[in-house]
């Protein structure tokens, strides 16, 4: 479609359209160029919008902008999972970058009819509303039912790897359609952007479900070589790794915390000795490592032991993922919750590999299993 194209041109040329942009739509220009099958699955996302903007609807009823944009946002998730997904495995890139287009080309068509401000105000909704999935049991199970609660991260690493997966959110969709009639699972799929986190994303979104007592909490996100449970998450950020939107804190060897007046360690709640024998083809690891402002490195044994001690990284390392798994513990110490909770770092990967993401999905389906009979 004409129109559909004219945003692509937009993009591919260093023109006043493209730089209202933010960082990561701006990227959208490389991956048209090194990604054509994403985009193929983008464009349809686009086109309906664009009928609905455009008065070619199949429904009698007029939707305003604010209604058409949360009904795309609600179905986001669900057309990616229904149309790009190997077979059972849910490719999560199609999410991310239909997101990011979809509220590209929204303010892009409506900007000569919509203010600024709204059109800001309108995708903010669109952002929220299409990072969060619910499978079929969740969505029929009465509101104040115990569910299980995944969250999971955007993909990262573009600037060097444009078709860079993120396997906690393809690992967590996955599973929620696996267990789909069974088990009330909702999945929440976190943007890697320190600004939100700044502005409370983690506890506005989750706090709502703590208060219903979910029946186990399980953070997911990329991470090195194996699965590992971080154990010792801490307050303090100290990776120079850039976000998604070329940020970062970490600058001049200071290692800023992520909150004020918290402790420096926290210590997860997950059951680990009936997930340490899991087997498959990476180890499960109960990883006790951090490093402190007067120890260096090294694997702490409890709590207690790092009591007085300044938090340089923790077990979950010094970037959003070990910040995610700090703000949920905190939560929930300060909401005097005590269900199981903790961070899963799954093994890293460069692209959507389904022989890769299936083994992936098998061994975490284990430890979901596990943690399923414990709660019982």
């Amino acid at each position: 479609m004409t129109v559909i194209m004219d945003v692509w041109n937009c993009l591919d040329e260093d023109i006043a359209n493209q730089r209202r942009g933010t960082v990561e739509q701006r990227r959208l220009h490389d991956l048209r160029r090194k990604a054509p099958k994403i985009c193929a699955h983008i464009d349809d996302f686009a086109i309906n919008i664009f009928y609905g903007q455009a008065g070619f609807r199949h429904i009698d009823d007029e939707l305003s902008l604010d209604q058409l944009l949360i009904r795309q946002a609600e179905a986001l998730i669900p057309t990616t999972i229904k149309e790009c997904s190997h077979g059972t495995l849910v490719d999560d890139r199609p999410i991310y970058w239909g997101r990011l287009f979809t509220q590209y080309f929204f303010s892009w068509f409506n900007r000569a009819s919509v203010p600024r401000d709204v059109r800001t105000e309108l995708c903010a909704i669109h952002e929220t509303t299409s990072r969060h999935y619910a499978n079929k049991a969740a969505r029929t199970a009465p509101t104040d039912e115990p569910r299980v609660l995944l969250t999971a991260f955007d993909p990262f690493l573009l600037n060097s790897n444009i078709k860079q997966s993120n396997p906690s959110t393809s690992v967590a969709l996955t599973l929620a359609e696996m267990y789909g009639d069974s088990v009330p699972i909702e999945v929440f799929i976190f943007p890697v952007r320190y600004r939100d986190f700044n502005k409370g994303i983690v506890e506005r979104v989750l706090k709502p479900r703590f208060e219903r007592e979910p029946l186990f909490v399980l953070t997911l996100s990329m991470g090195r070589d194996s699965f590992e449970l971080e154990r010792f998450v801490g307050r303090r950020r100290s990776t120079p790794a850039l976000d998604n939107l070329d940020y970062t804190p970490v600058k001049n060897g200071k290692n800023p915390p992520c909150l004020t007046k918290c402790p420096e360690f926290l210590e997860f709640t997950l059951p680990t000795e009936i997930l340490l024998d899991i087997q498959g083809p990476w180890n499960v690891r109960d990883n006790r490592v951090v490093a402190t402002r007067s120890r260096g490195e090294f694997e702490a044994n409890s709590l207690d032991e790092l009591a007085g001690e300044v938090c340089v990284r923790g077990s979950g390392g010094g970037f959003l993922s070990n910040e995610i798994a700090y703000r949920t513990r905190l939560l929930q110490l300060n909401m005097g919750k005590s269900f199981p909770l903790g961070h899963l770092h799954l093994p890293r990967i460069s692209q959507f590999w389904p022989a890769e993401m299936c083994k992936m999905v098998n061994q975490t389906s284990e430890v979901f299993d596990r943690l399923r009979e414990y709660v019982d």
